[in-house]
C-alpha cells in the first residue's frame, strides 16, 4: 500500500510545484499555454514513438493489452452513448466527458504504480502503448472533428491526420516496430529528451492552471458531468476490466494487476488536448482532479481485496 502513496506522491509533487512556480509568475503569463503546446506539439509525439521503438509488438498484441484497449473503448463508449441519450449535451462536451472517464494516467501513474505496487513495470506497458497507438490518436482525431466549424471531406479527413503530431508519431512508430527497423542511439537520443519533457510538462500546465480558477465551479456548469466521469473512471472501468480479464482466462496477480492498472486516475494528456482545441477545459481539468484524489481509496481498497 506505500507504493500506491508513493506514485501519487510524485504526482501531487509536479502538480505543486507548477502551482508555486505558476503564483510566481516567473515563467510569465503565457505559461501554461506554451507548456501546453511544447507538450501537444514536441514532446508527447517524441513520448509515443520512443515507447513504441522500444517494444515489442507480442507486449501489443498481449490479453492485457486486449483489456486495456476494450475496458477504455467500452467506457468510453458507454458514457458517450448514455450521456447523448439522458442529456442534452453534444459535440465536445460529450467527447471530453467520454474521455475523461475512460483515459488512463498509464505513463506518469502506471510505472510507478506499477513498480511499487505490482512488482513489475512491465504490467504499465500494455495500458500505455494501447493508449499512445491507438486511443489518443483517435480522440484527438475525435476531438478535431467537433471543434471544426464545418465536416471536411475525404482531403479534410486526410489533412487532420497529416496535422496531428502524435498521430503522426503513432503512425512511424507502429511501422518501424512491424519492420524490425532499429534506430541508431545517436538518432533516439534527441526524441527522448523531448520524451523526457512530456509527463513534468503536463503535470506543471496542470498545476498553472489551478491558479485562479475555482474546481467544481458552478458557473461552468460541469458538475454533473465531472461526477459521472469521475465516477465511470473510478468505478466502471475497473469492473470492466475485471470481468475482461477473467473471462479472457486471467488470473490471480495478473488479473489482479489489470485492474489497477484500469483503477489508475484520468491522464494529464485529456487536459492537454482538451486545452489545445479549447473544449471544456473545466470539465477535463476536474475530472482529472478528482481522479487524481479518488483514485488512492479505489486502489488502497483493489490492494485489500484482490491483492496476491
Amino acid at each position: 500500500m506505500t507504493g500506491v502513496l508513493s506514485g501519487f506522491l510524485i504526482v501531487w509533487s509536479l502538480i505543486a510545484i507548477g502551482w508555486a512556480v505558476g503564483r510566481t509568475g516567473v515563467l510569465g503569463d503565457q505559461a501554461r499555454f506554451v507548456l501546453n503546446r511544447v507538450t501537444f506539439f514536441l514532446a508527447s509525439p517524441s513520448l509515443v514513438l520512443t515507447a513504441l521503438l522500444t517494444s515489442d509488438l507480442r507486449e501489443v498484441l498481449s490479453t492485457p493489452m486486449l483489456v486495456a484497449g476494450l475496458s477504455g473503448l467500452l467506457t468510453g463508449a458507454l458514457l458517450l452513448v448514455g450521456l447523448r441519450l439522458l442529456t442534452r449535451r453534444r459535440g465536445a462536451d460529450l467527447v471530453v466527458a467520454a474521455i475523461s472517464g475512460s483515459v488512463v494516467n498509464g505513463a506518469n501513474m502506471g510505472f510507478p504504480i506499477a513498480a511499487y505496487v505490482l512488482g513489475d513495470i512491465s504490467h504499465a506497458l500494455p495500458v500505455i502503448l494501447f493508449q499512445q497507438a491507438v486511443y489518443t490518436p483517435l480522440y484527438l482525431f475525435v476531438l478535431h472533428r467537433v471543434t471544426s466549424e464545418s465536416s471536411p471531406g475525404l482531403g479534410g479527413v486526410l489533412r487532420s491526420l497529416g496535422a496531428n503530431p502524435v498521430i503522426i508519431a503513432s503512425a512511424l512508430g507502429m511501422v518501424l516496430v512491424a519492420a524490425g527497423v532499429q534506430l541508431p542511439e545517436v538518432v533516439l537520443e534527441p526524441f527522448e529528451a523531448l520524451a523526457d519533457m512530456a509527463i513534468p510538462g503536463m503535470l506543471l500546465a496542470y498545476g498553472i492552471s489551478l491558479i485562479g480558477s475555482a474546481p467544481y465551479a458552478k458557473d461552468a456548469g460541469y458538475r454533473g458531468l465531472i461526477a459521472v466521469s469521475s465516477g465511470a473512471k473510478l468505478l466502471v472501468m475497473p469492473i470492466i476490466a475485471l470481468g475482461l480479464g477473467a473471462l479472457l482466462g486471467l488470473r490471480g496477480h495478473d488479473l489482479y494487476a489489470v485492474v489497477v492498472m484500469a483503477a489508475l486516475p484520468t491522464a494529464q494528456n485529456v487536459f492537454v488536448a482538451a486545452s489545445r482545441y479549447e473544449a471544456a477545459e473545466e470539465l477535463a481539468r476536474d475530472t482529472v482532479l478528482t481522479t487524481t484524489v479518488g483514485t488512492v481509496a479505489v486502489l488502497l481498497l483493489l490492494s485489500a481485496v484482490l491483492g496476491v
